[in-house]
């Protein structure tokens, strides 16, 4: 099958978009130095009596994503939602667009993407999902190889202004990260550091939920393993796309039982290089 294209990076400081292409550091603090330092401020309610220290978070990159200019594969015609979307990776469903991932043995591989001197968040854009405001999204991950303080997991909003990721390390931490197109900036937004994230090569099921709330802003509950200890208030509340992240060369990642579901109608563009900075 042929999934995947190859990306044409046109440098460590542009954005790397191969249709359906984490973010981490090269180096981080031991465990016990994140537990005993991390910042637990969040806006929603953690397990009873989890007490979390404040921290300085994981560094985030020095450089944006890379860019590419693949085209992705054919959106589908947009239809009236809701829309619901589900993918075992048993097969190839034609949702996704990836120039490092395969499907192995019922289970998306995506990486280990070849070592340089650049570190590059990589995506994989669900085109089948387009641009949407207000969803739920879900996949079960696995580390496979590699780094173990590197992020990966989910991009939460992807526009041609911002992107928005949730992401999680086998060192059992969760942050929130906005990446400025214009200012080539990342921000950490929040994160903690908790025990709801199984640690090493164990698989965690990570989930977000996008609300538009009464005051007229989006409200992103982020849950890992059915527990939801991190909730991020009042973001904007426009739609963009969704996907898959990793961060950084070198790290192999397994996506399994990826669940999509929306009450709107996305809007599907002809092509995903409105991410293109």
């Amino acid at each position: 099958m042929n999934l995947f294209k190859t990306p044409v990076i046109i440098s460590p400081f542009v954005l790397l978009i191969a249709s359906c292409a984490l973010l981490g550091v090269e180096s981080g603090p031991t465990v016990e130095q994140l537990a005993s330092t991390m910042v637990a401020e969040t806006a929603a309610a953690t397990t009873a009596g989890a007490e979390m220290q404040e921290e300085s978070p994981t560094q985030p990159p020095a450089e944006p994503p890379a860019t590419s200019t693949v085209a992705p594969s054919p959106a589908p015609t947009a239809t009236t939602g809701p829309l619901s979307l589900e993918d075992d990776f048993s097969t190839d469903t034609g949702y996704w667009d990836c120039d490092q991932c395969e499907i192995e043995n019922g289970r998306l591989r995506f990486g280990p993407y070849p070592v340089s001197g650049a570190f590059a968040q990589h995506t994989v854009i669900c085109t089948a999902c387009g641009m949407v405001t207000n969803y739920q999204m879900s996949v079960d991950v696995t580390f496979g190889d590699g780094p173990s303080d590197r992020g990966y997991g989910l991009l939460v909003r992807g526009r041609e202004d911002y992107w928005l990721t949730f992401e999680i390390t086998p060192w059992q931490d969760l942050d929130f990260w906005r990446y400025e197109t214009d200012s080539i900036e990342w921000t950490w937004v929040n994160g903690i550091f908790a025990g709801v994230v199984r640690p090493g090569r164990q698989t965690n099921n990570i989930e977000v939920e996008v609300t538009t709330s009464p005051s007229g802003g989006t409200d992103v509950a982020l849950s890992v393993n059915g527990k939801t200890p991190m909730v991020i208030f009042n973001q904007a509340s426009e739609p963009g796309v969704v996907g898959l992240t990793l961060y950084g060369h070198g790290v192999e990642l397994y996506f399994d039982n990826f669940e999509f579901k929306t009450d709107e109608s996305p809007t599907f563009p002809t092509n995903f290089d409105l991410l293109e900075g």
